[in-house]
């Protein structure tokens, strides 16, 4: 429920996603309030689920709710210009698939799976397959099935820690793994930007395809590979046993809890180069975050949008900033405070004295 910020250079102004309060404002970057927009509900400008906001290139935006299709259209000044339905509720293969936004007559989504279903947990096989599938308007209020344009491999995403429950059943507790390199996927309108991390240690795949399922752009980008170390995984060791024993039944033993995390650990022998979908920024680039920290520094690196062979560029933010979009100068997002508050912040880019 944390903020998005997305960045709009060409007017001067940055937009923030309030999610919680369902939500746009427009601000100048010094912090000017230019307008806020939106309430709960399911009227015209109204909002249920508050997703994320597109910016067009005339400066007129509109904004989405998760899952739903549903969004809304707004001038370039913040005015109401109509709110669009989406297709009925869509589903693939039982199960309800989130659409993102459309383009051309069509939506692009993805399935969505449960954690449960998905790690094994209820005793059918784990899924480790998942498509990003299109919904086309066949027109006279007509949509067709989904098709997918193209296959993610999801396997290690989840975490699943077998607890015994009382009256001898077990459950889990499932969450996502620390150390996962399942692919990820970023969806606007009429493109879908594809990051992949398994393969050859630090090798990172883009695949960006169209509404139509062709593919528009590809690359490889070769990153330094991080070996797996003990202390890496006694880190996370602590801070998820913390958390276990916070969610399991009263009395369930230490040592029980423990066996269940490494049964379920996926343990690679070099981390994934990258975590989390690719970032579309107004800048024109693709930002991947990695899982590498230094001091109290993350590491991203970005490349050109669509080029296939563009400069890789290295970037290190505070931990505690999450980055949601970027410009030639300055990158936005939310960053929490010692009381574990969102704040919106800006910060300037600037190269290395190197």
């Amino acid at each position: 429920m944390a903020p998005e910020v997305r960045a709009d250079p060409a007017r001067g102004r940055v937009f923030a996603v309030d999610r919680p309060n369902h939500q746009v404002s427009a601000w100048t970057p010094k912090g000017t309030l230019l307008f806020r927009l939106g309430q709960k509900g399911e009227g015209p400008g109204e909002f249920m689920r508050i997703g994320s906001l597109h910016i067009e290139m005339d400066g007129t935006f509109k904004v989405q709710e998760d899952g739903r299709g549903r969004y809304t259209r707004y001038t370039a000044q913040g005015e109401l210009v109509g709110t669009t339905a989406g297709p009925p509720p869509v589903s693939y293969q039982g199960l309800p698939v989130d659409l993102h936004w459309p383009a051309e007559g069509s939506y692009l989504g993805t399935p969505s799976i449960p954690d449960v279903l998905e790690s094994g947990s209820m005793g059918f096989a784990p899924v480790t397959r998942t498509p990003v599938l299109r919904v086309r308007d066949l027109g006279d209020g007509r949509w067709s099935e989904p098709e997918p344009l193209l296959w993610m491999d999801i396997g290690n995403r989840t975490h699943s820690v077998a607890i015994p429950q009382p009256g001898g059943v077990d459950g889990a507790i499932v969450g996502s793994q620390p150390f996962g390199d399942p692919d990820h996927v970023r969806i606007e309108p009429g493109a879908a930007v594809l990051i992949r991390s398994k393969g050859k240690p630090g090798t990172v795949e883009l695949i960006e395809v169209d509404a139509s399922g062709d593919t528009a752009w590809h690359r490889l980008v070769e990153l330094t590979p991080r070996r797996l170390t003990s202390a890496m995984v006694q880190e996370v060791e602590e801070r998820e046993m913390e958390f276990l024993a916070q969610h399991a039944p009263p009395g369930t033993p230490t040592a029980r809890l423990r066996r269940g995390f490494y049964e379920g650990l996926y343990q690679p022998e070099y981390l994934p180069p990258t975590e989390g979908p690719p970032l579309l920024t107004a800048s024109g680039e693709v930002w991947m975050r990695t899982t590498e920290v230094l001091d109290s520094l993350r590491v991203y690196y970005t490349v050109p949008r669509g080029d296939p062979t563009g400069t890789l560029r290295r970037v290190l933010l505070p931990q505690a900033f999450w980055i949601t979009d970027a410009t030639a100068t300055h990158v936005w997002g939310v960053q929490w405070d010692s009381m574990d508050r969102p704040h919106v912040v800006g910060r300037r880019l600037l190269p290395s004295p190197g």
